[in-house]
């Protein structure tokens, strides 16, 4: 085998585990002050305020049906994850960390609602991956993230985590600049457990 093949090889290896390290949330979580605050931002100001009602929104999922964040009021809490696509190794990590969650959004009677600027066939297959009972919708002109006050430029979103309790209010949010960064699925454990323990 050629030094090149083998020097392009060693290459890939290092760049793959420099981005499985980078990935890890045990690393990239945020401060703890800044999730117990409840309201946080390092994004700059939000359009989100806790205990008001956020915008509502009607956006169609990765089976292309409609989903209205109205409709869960009333019925169960809901987590908003917004992330920045499929593509991104920084947003399906986060979503993989949070397969330990599903037990505790259960627990609480939350409904996970992950939204993106994804293509619908792009969704479909994040959703096929995790096959877990949360939803992909489709927020492909940001025009919820504009509503939110969370665009981060043309074509993505900040980062963000909103928890709204069942009448419709939210409880708790973070909204990130540095995309790295995220809530890890323990301390969003920790802050279930604070506002429906």
């Amino acid at each position: 085998m050629s030094s090149n093949l083998i020097g392009a090889g060693r290459g890939l290896l290092v760049a793959a585990a420099m981005l499985a390290s980078a990935c890890s949330f045990d690393n990239n979580e945020p401060d703890a002050a800044d999730i117990a605050k409840g309201d946080f931002s390092s994004a700059g100001p939000v359009a989100l305020k806790v205990g008001e009602l956020p915008a509502d929104f009607a956006l169609a999922d990765a089976a292309g049906q409609e989903v209205t964040l109205s409709s869960y009021r009333g019925r169960s809490r809901v987590m908003l994850l917004f992330y920045r696509g499929s593509w991104c190794p920084f947003c399906v990590g986060h979503l993989e960390d949070l397969q330990s969650l599903l037990p505790s959004l259960a627990d609480y009677d939350v409904q996970l609602l992950a939204l993106s600027p994804d293509s619908a066939e792009d969704s479909q297959k994040l959703a096929e991956k995790f096959d877990q009972p949360y939803r992909f919708l489709m927020d492909k002109d940001l025009k919820v993230a504009d509503t939110y006050g969370i665009r981060r430029d043309e074509k993505l979103p900040h980062p963000a985590v909103i928890l709204i309790d069942r009448d419709g209010s939210v409880r708790w949010f973070y909204v990130g600049e540095d995309y790295q960064t995220r809530p890890s699925a323990s301390q969003l454990r920790a802050v279930l457990a604070k506002l429906w323990g």
